[in-house]
């Protein structure tokens, strides 16, 4: 079987419904990407939309290929699953997740400082527990 990447299922669906919205919006079939990838039928296509898996990044590099995406755009792409899998959807949260690769060192133990500040209050607050 060709499963390289098990992750959650909820993130592979999620991942995989934008893959398919994104194929669709090209006017492409699945049998176009799976011939891109080098497969006769589209059942890997169809496994990895339907949420089944997520595949290795060098299927996904000939993927975003086979979609008119650069390979920036796909990973942007998994992070925003990712980000979305988390619950996330304060937009200024998702901004700052999206830039951190980005971010210089300094950057980020600035960030990591701030969320040290909110740890310490809210402990001395006695809230010990992360709210869900």
């Amino acid at each position: 079987m060709y499963r390289e990447n098990t992750i959650l299922l909820r993130d592979n669906m999620i991942f995989g419904k934008k893959l398919r919205q994104i194929r669709l919006e090209k006017e492409l079939k699945q049998e176009d990407v799976a011939a891109k990838l080098g497969f006769k039928s589209n059942s890997y296509i169809s496994d990895v939309e339907s949420g089944k898996f997520i595949p290795a990044d060098d299927k996904l590099k000939v993927w975003a290929e086979a979609l008119g995406m650069s390979w920036e755009e796909m990973e942007r792409l998994k992070l925003e699953t990712k980000i979305e899998e988390l619950g996330i959807s304060d937009p200024a949260f998702t901004m700052m997740f999206k830039e951190v690769p980005n971010m210089t060192p300094e950057e980020k133990q600035s960030m990591i400082r701030a969320f040290e500040a909110v740890l310490k209050a809210r402990q001395a607050k006695g809230q010990h527990k992360t709210q869900p």
